[in-house]
């Protein structure tokens, strides 16, 4: 190998390397949006389900508030906690309920 294709291969290696940490660095501080997909509800966004519920919200430390909904059982035996994932919204979430509350189950979701 001569020192022309020595330094030919350095460069190379040099530049994908610096397009390598470039793009960990994007990746880095664009992975909320990566990974993430929410469906922003309106703050005065009204939900309507088939069956009886209850909106609640957790203050936060740092001041945010998180929302949640309850939907209770006739005569419960238990609590599913549920976090439903990385997208969609609480919108949808009276469909799925009933499937718990017809088994005697409260949801917070």
């Amino acid at each position: 190998m001569n020192a022309r294709t020595k330094k030919v291969l350095v460069s190379s290696l040099l530049i994908i390397t610096g397009f390598y940490v470039v793009l960990c660095i994007l990746v880095y501080f664009l992975q909320e949006k990566l990974i993430f997909f929410p469906e922003k509800l309106a703050k005065d966004h009204e939900f309507r389900f088939s069956q009886p519920f209850q909106e609640m919200s957790f203050s936060m430390d740092d001041g945010k508030s998180l929302s949640g909904l309850l939907f209770k059982a006739d005569s419960s035996k238990g609590l599913i906690f549920y976090l439903h994932g990385n997208a969609g919204s609480l919108d949808s979430w009276g469909e799925v309920a009933r499937f718990y509350t017809d088994a005697g189950y409260d949801l917070l979701c």
